[in-house]
């Protein structure tokens, strides 16, 4: 029972969450979208990485991996550390995001690890980005690195991760590192939280089978004697009762899945990444709302620190900041020719609840 408390009390002092999902507008386009959320703020800034820009893999025993970036991409960071990347965008349209996943992530023991073929889990998404064009060729090479437990100096800890991976025709996987090994799921829903697995998630679907977009219709009932009632709908929104509203990530997942999959498809990618950051709108969470419990190691609160959206037909990577809600975007082709061969690193904006927000325009009519 000891055990068994210390692994929900591990589990449980890692309050973070994020949530994202993706969309395709009627001309095609595919833009993706995601929150992040983390109990300590990442201070996040925007990396531009061009082609040729040289990489090394951390590690704690034996050589990390070294290599150099065949395609040019863009990304948020951790920290200082701009070699880790949250979500990103590369040159071919292909976009990976990194997520929380307490409890659950098992990475291969850095005693069993290949030399030359390590890396921290966080960079692993900049490896991705830095070297494939589609969802294809991510699952034909994801094996072919080592991902370790090493500890995270910005966040003190070894972060548990999965990862979810988009190209632009719309193809979706899911990487998790389970038993050592980088297990691939194909994603249906390109729909990501955090824990449990997603395999769980897939499957807590089904207890979802009857929410719906439309609210239904009228019903009667009678009694002998020729009494009647009508019963009807108080308004619309009457069919996604019991969709679960907490902050939970299975209760995420769920309602992400079933905004992505009823929304009305947007003309193209412009359009349609304002509909996602509406869409994001629904996983904000305010700054006090979800706590830890007390005694844990972890004392503040869970907050939606930036949202980005990634137009992968374009190649736009938009982004706003707790502090600013302004949305703000990058166009990869620019920002790569403005590079040059030198990586590049841009502001993201005020992420802490204590920045200075920006004034709000006063219009006056």
């Amino acid at each position: 029972m000891a055990i068994a408390l210390l692994a929900i009390a591990c589990v449980t002092d890692a309050a973070r969450a994020c949530t994202g999902g993706a969309l395709t507008a009627a001309d095609g386009s595919v833009v993706v979208g995601r929150t992040l959320e983390f109990g300590k703020p990442l201070d996040s800034q925007v990396a531009v990485w061009p082609a040729g820009s040289g990489f090394q893999g951390q590690s704690s025993q034996g050589q990390g991996l070294r290599y150099r970036s065949r395609y040019g991409f863009i990304g948020a960071t951790v920290g200082g550390h701009n070699d880790m990347i949250l979500d990103g965008l590369n040159e071919k349209g292909l976009n990976v995001g990194l997520f929380y996943f307490p409890g659950y992530a098992q990475y291969t023991p850095a005693a069993k690890a290949r030399s030359g073929r390590i890396m921290a889990p966080p960079q692993v998404s900049a490896w991705l980005l830095a070297n494939f064009a589609s969802v294809d060729e991510v699952k034909a090479q994801i094996n072919s690195i080592d991902l370790t437990p090493q500890v995270i100096d910005v966040i003190g800890i070894v972060p548990d991760l999965h990862i979810k991976v988009q190209d632009a025709s719309g193809h979706s996987i899911v990487i998790e590192p389970r038993g050592g090994k980088l297990v691939v799921h194909d994603n249906p829903t390109r729909v990501l939280t955090n824990a449990p697995t997603f395999d769980w998630q897939l499957t807590n679907l089904n207890n979802y089978v009857t929410l719906m977009q439309s609210y239904p219709a009228p019903k009667t009932i009678s009694a002998p004697g020729g009494s009647k009632l009508t019963l009807q709908p108080f308004g619309m929104g009457a069919g996604g009762f019991g969709m679960p509203g907490d902050f939970s990530p299975p209760s995420r997942f769920v309602r992400m899945v079933f905004f992505t999959q009823t929304a009305t498809p947007a003309p193209n990618a412009s359009v349609a990444s304002f509909q996602l950051f509406h869409i994001l709108n629904n996983f904000d969470i305010p700054y006090g709302a979800a706590r830890p419990p007390q005694g844990t190691a972890e004392s503040d609160s869970d907050f939606t620190t930036w949202t980005s959206v990634s137009d992968l037909k374009n190649l736009r990577f938009s982004w706003r900041t707790y502090g600013d809600p302004r949305i703000k975007a990058v166009d990869l082709r620019q920002a790569l020719r403005a590079a040059g061969t030198t990586p590049r690193v841009l502001p993201m904006g005020p992420q802490r609840p204590s920045d200075t927000t920006p004034p709000m325009p006063v219009l006056v009519q």
